[in-house]
């Protein structure tokens, strides 16, 4: 792990690619080879909780073997007067409550477990590992960053879970640009956890609303995700302490050797 440590210190864009291709391959063994289909009447999200939480476990992992942890906020609450930030993007994953919840009360139980997870699952990697990679680069580029992959990440769900190409287009659009606001909000919060939350509850909230939000009113998400984030980042951005240097091994003379789904669509 050392080794791949100083690799991602040393080249941080090519470490936070890598990451998050890692992540995406892990998740796909687990989802689509290594578990079987695990669906029972009980529990119907079962197969997915379990995909979700191993990788969450495994990007903790990586995170605790690299002493990133409490530098990727990952193992901080933060600053608790101000989670207020996140209160936004609360009441947006709400608004997609508002056409009520579809489906049995063991699929709104099993489904709202399972998209939990999948919140704090791709809060760990992506606001977490992937950001905390990206931190040399200063907070605009690196939500830029975080905001790029993880939007590019959900291709997977045209590629292997059989979402028409016009649908998953346009979740990457949402997931970017969801992705770019709670980005900057680790900045303005110091902790992943209550993005995590909202992350969960959008997701669910949307999968179970009855059908996809009005055009006009996911258009306006869109830019409210856009500014807000900007705004985060002006406001808190410069608050960001730099991570402790980190001193890679010296080669020989010294020198140094050598990415759920969201039910959203886009406007039509």
């Amino acid at each position: 792990m050392q080794p791949w440590k100083d690799h991602v210190i040393r080249h941080p864009l090519w470490g936070a690619l890598e990451l998050t291709f890692a992540w995406h391959v892990v998740l796909l063994l687990f989802a689509k080879v290594i578990l079987p289909p695990l669906a029972p009447s009980w529990y119907p999200d079962l197969g997915a909780t379990l995909v979700n939480a191993i990788c969450a476990t495994g990007a903790w992992l990586v995170l605790w073997r690299w002493g990133w942890l409490r530098a990727s906020t990952v193992a901080a609450l933060g600053r608790p007067r101000c989670w207020w930030p996140a209160a936004p993007m609360l009441l947006i994953a709400c608004s997609y409550a508002v056409a009520g919840l579809d489906g049995s009360a063991t699929l709104v139980v099993s489904g709202l477990i399972s998209l939990l997870w999948v919140g704090v699952n791709e809060e760990i990697y992506s606001r977490g590992l992937v950001q905390e990679t990206l931190r040399p680069l200063g907070p605009v580029r690196a939500a830029i960053g975080v905001a790029i992959l993880f939007g590019a990440g959900h291709i997977q769900n045209f590629l292997f879970f059989g979402d028409p190409l016009d649908d998953t287009l346009w979740q990457m659009l949402s997931a970017g640009l969801f992705g770019f606001t709670c980005a900057a909000l680790r900045y303005a919060i110091g902790s992943i956890w209550p993005m995590a939350v909202v992350h969960g509850l959008d997701d669910f909230f949307q999968i179970r609303s009855p059908g996809a939000a009005p055009d006009w009113w996911q258009a306006s998400v869109y830019a409210f995700h856009a500014a807000y984030g900007l705004w985060l980042l002006r406001r808190y951005g410069a608050e960001e302490a730099p991570s402790p240097v980190e001193t890679v091994p010296a080669g020989p003379g010294g020198t140094p050797p050598g990415t759920e789904a969201r039910r959203t669509t886009g406007p039509r």
